[in-house]
């Protein structure tokens, strides 16, 4: 099978094309980047130079590539939305994406706080468009609205950190409750292929807003929660729920509509969840019950070994 990869010098392109390469025997695995060199030379048989999805030759030149392949995965969060408007265009291929509805409720901060609150999941106490904030009134933790990673986050502390916020484009930007060091930090990747739903609650260490440590654990309280969000926006694929839990409360603070960094961590200690998506969208096969995922820790250096 011959699969097309978006994204492939970054990591997580790199994790799904490393997976596909053990799990699926004699694949061909090409990708696409705005630039061809990068660290994606080293897995993908070849990358193709394209444009960024807001341009209008970009989808041309991917329909003239998809010719050549039968499964696409887009993995960056612009080449994701673009695929879930142009599906249509790409009849008789495997995308592996979620659905459009799930893909415009979770690529925005605030839209998943809107849901997550409205639907009575637990949320941070605020969630504001950075525009609506007019003062300086309580601390307050800075993320862009689109987007991962959390190079670019900051807490907003002091009314001086407050004023030098004028320079940012407002728009992009979003204010949230600041869950400060009495919490714990998890990621969650929830499945579900129709009756099958399977959950992987990790808590994990960040460095730059990656993930280098992670452990398995089992909470049957949030495990329930997390099936029950699955259930209610009628999952069909694999999302990456991020929360942060202490002794009263849990919050979830973001929501990835898609493969996260962690999969390959994930793939590892036994839920394979972009092997199981890849065979139930292409041969309409549900994954097998598979054994308890057993409380391992793993930690991830930076040649990708890991431990």
């Amino acid at each position: 099978m011959k699969f097309l990869i978006t994204g492939a010098n970054g990591d997580i392109a790199i994790s799904i094309c490393r997976i596909i390469k053990k799990e699926f025997k004699n694949s061909v695995i090409e990708g696409t980047d705005i630039v061809i060199e990068g660290p994606g030379e080293f897995y993908f048989k070849k990358i193709y130079k394209v444009p960024p999805p807001h341009k209008k030759n970009y989808l041309n030149q991917l329909l003239k590539l998809s010719t050549k392949h039968k499964v696409i995965i887009p993995t960056t969060e612009e080449e994701i939305i673009f695929f879930s408007k142009n599906l249509q265009s790409f009849k008789g291929k495997f995308t592996i994406i979620n659905s459009r509805n799930i893909i415009n409720t979770f690529s925005s901060k605030f839209t998943t706080y809107e849901f997550l609150k409205k639907n009575k999941f637990g949320v941070p106490s605020f969630c504001y468009k950075l525009s609506d904030i007019k003062k300086f009134n309580r601390t307050f933790f800075l993320k862009k609205n689109f987007g991962h990673g959390n190079k670019s986050y900051k807490i907003i502390n002091t009314y001086k950190k407050f004023k030098e916020l004028n320079t940012y484009d407002k728009k992009k930007w979003i204010a949230q409750e600041y869950l400060g060091k009495n919490y714990s930090e998890y990621t969650s990747a929830v499945v579900k292929f129709k009756n099958y739903e399977n959950v992987i609650i990790l808590r994990r260490k960040l460095d730059k807003g990656y993930t280098y440590f992670a452990e398995v654990i089992e909470n049957k309280y949030l495990k329930k929660i997390l099936i029950n969000l699955a259930r209610i926006i009628n999952l069909n694929g694999s999302i990456n729920v991020q929360l942060k839990m202490n002794k009263h409360r849990y919050v979830i603070f973001e929501i990835n509509p898609r493969l996260s960094s962690t999969v390959m961590m994930r793939n590892k200690m036994g839920f394979k969840d972009l092997v199981w998506w890849i065979n139930y969208v292409a041969y309409g096969e549900k994954p097998k019950l598979i054994p308890k995922i057993k409380k391992i820790k793993m930690i991830k250096f930076v040649d990708e070994k890991f431990i």
